[in-house]
């Protein structure tokens, strides 16, 4: 038995709020579709990977992930952090323009610019490889979703558009030292 999602009103004028559905059944989540859409939400959902209705912020890390492998192969892995600013600078200008109008949502969890940052960040701390970057992905899903101190401060504690980013960047920072680590493990031990 399926159940009904909320559609109670929060106010007297207010129409109830369903999730977007397309013909074959499909929930997507997203900003409510009954208002104009934000500017820049092709960029804060990723290219539309943040309307993912279960999961956005790994969706979002996967989209990522084939374009942080062609910079790498283009100018090389350590470029990622530097190419990371982009996305930062934009999350930062439209979350502060959607937050602005929306101050009720304050971590919209269909904003996946984050972790497009976070998963650059990450990768930038190893070669590009197949076995390095997929270890980089699943650090940086696991450090943002447990949310070890200061990642945790950062997304309680900070606010609009730079706990949402922030907490992101930290998180690839984590995963980008625990690489650091295992990359000079692996050096200092493996023996050819």
């Amino acid at each position: 038995m399926s159940r009904k999602p909320d559609t109670t009103p929060e106010s007297p004028n207010d129409e109830p709020f369903e999730p977007l559905v397309t013909a074959r059944g499909w929930r997507i989540g997203g900003p409510d579709y009954r208002k104009p859409w934000p500017k820049g939400l092709m960029w804060l959902t990723w290219f539309g990977a943040g309307f993912s209705f279960h999961a956005p912020g790994t969706v979002g890390s996967l989209n990522a992930f084939p374009m942080a492998v062609v910079i790498a192969w283009i100018v090389g892995s350590p470029l990622l952090a530097v190419a990371a600013i982009v996305p930062f600078v934009l999350g930062m200008v439209y979350t502060t323009r959607y937050l602005r109008n929306e101050p009720a949502a304050s971590d919209p969890q269909w904003i996946v610019i984050d972790e497009v940052v976070g998963l650059w960040i990450t990768l930038a701390a190893v070669p590009l490889s197949f076995f390095w970057y997929p270890l980089g992905f699943l650090l940086f899903r696991l450090f943002d979703i447990f949310k070890p101190w200061p990642v945790s401060w950062a997304d309680r504690q900070l606010p609009g558009a730079w706990g949402i980013m922030l907490d992101d960047v930290l998180a690839g920072l984590y995963a980008a030292g625990v690489l650091f680590g295992l990359q000079y493990l692996w050096a200092a031990y493996h023996v050819t």
